[in-house]
């Protein structure tokens, strides 16, 4: 097999370890009050980094994307009965539930979906352009898949994450050739259901209401709806141009919650400061580069819809997390890749990162079958 772009790889494994890192040093305190020994959520990132390079490797030497784009309709039906099942019997935390759990270990279905989604719309739209077969026939279809898929992760609920899917969805069609004058549809569809579900949701509301204030007026309930985002500005404000120290931060000492899961910038600007905080930046941004430049070698229009859905969820996931803790959006609850602790989003994460590669050393070959037909041809 042509080699493909190393640098995916890579700049997955450099986040990845950042994460590793800066969980044990985010989590070690909550991890020494909740279970008894500050190393537990350390080696329980660590299980699940082993866990999914593994998977990356085998997505990336071994996936046959062939078999993949045929599966594609089973695995997505597939995600959602496990959608429908946590509804019904999942663990609920926090008010949602979310997870299957047995003893330590979990399983979120909404990682599975988000995946399994992008990969049955990158066949789907290859089978049927819409540029080919018109608005009714070519975007109202996968359209709707998606609206399906997005309304079972919202009744869990996870608004976030059903409006990411919905936006990776939207670039998708736009990828695939979509008239921009049948896009608007699909955002006008996404923007009520957003609009809906926070009306719907009394703590959603009161999130976006907070946020709302925040922004127009300069007012923050710090000590309620917007504590997280008022310890979070403190933590990175704190961290200065070099931070305080690795390991050295004061807002992971039960001041801020969740600061090694959703708010683990937070951290990496309060102990790494800015130059840290940029670095992370910067190699986040490289990696969604070298994404969108796999999807612009593409040939195969499943291969480029697939690389091009999987980098565009990978920038909105990123972005929001960011959004998030620079209060610059809403509380959401969404993870920052690779970096965040978790187990079921950073084993799709590296699995994703691994179909990246795998489609990148198939456009090199792609491209020296092209350079050797055109060699015969001259001669």
């Amino acid at each position: 097999m042509n080699r493909g772009d190393r640098w995916i790889i890579a700049l997955a494994l450099i986040l990845t370890f950042i994460g590793v890192v800066m969980v044990y040093s985010a989590g070690s305190f909550a991890s020494f009050i909740h279970h008894q020994g500050g190393g537990y959520y350390l080696q329980q990132q660590a299980l699940r980094v082993v866990l999914g390079v593994f998977l990356m490797w085998f997505c990336a030497r071994k996936l046959n994307l062939r078999w993949l784009e045929t599966i594609s309709p089973w695995a997505l039906a597939a995600c959602c009965l496990l959608l429908v099942a946590v509804i019904a019997v999942g663990h609920t935390s926090k008010g949602a539930t979310r997870w299957f759990r047995v003893g330590s270990a979990s399983l979120q279905p909404t990682e599975l979906a988000r995946i399994a989604a992008v990969v049955f719309l990158a066949a789907l739209l290859k089978r049927r352009p819409i540029e080919d077969h018109g608005f009714w026939r070519g975007l109202v279809p996968p359209m709707l898949l998606l609206g399906f898929v997005a309304a079972l992760i919202f009744k869990q609920p996870a608004l976030s994450s059903a409006a990411l899917l919905f936006a990776t969805g939207f670039t998708m069609f736009f990828l695939s050739g979509a008239p921009l004058r049948y896009l608007a549809i699909p955002v006008g569809v996404g923007a009520l259901a957003v609009v809906g579900g926070v009306a719907t949701h009394p703590y959603q509301l009161k999130r976006v209401s907070t946020f709302l204030d925040f922004v127009l007026h300069g007012k923050l309930d710090a000590q309620g709806a917007g504590y997280q985002i008022d310890q979070s500005l403190i933590a990175i404000g704190s961290g200065g141009v070099f931070g305080r120290g690795l390991g050295a931060g004061f807002q992971k000492l039960l001041s801020l919650p969740d600061a090694h899961t959703d708010f683990i910038f937070a951290i990496v600007g309060e102990e790494l400061g800015l130059v840290g905080a940029s670095v992370l930046l910067v190699v986040f941004a490289l990696f969604l580069w070298r994404g969108l430049r796999v999807t612009a070698r593409c040939s195969d229009p499943f291969a480029c819809l697939l690389a091009g859905g999987i980098t565009v969820q990978f920038g909105l996931y990123a972005v929001a997390n960011l959004m998030v803790a620079t209060s610059l959006a809403p509380t959401t609850g969404l993870p920052l890749p690779f970096v965040s602790y978790g187990g079921s989003a950073l084993l799709v994460n590296l699995a994703a990162a691994g179909i990246l590669y795998r489609i990148s050393a198939l456009n090199g070959e792609d491209e020296a079958l092209t350079r050797s037909r055109w060699a015969r041809e001259g001669a």
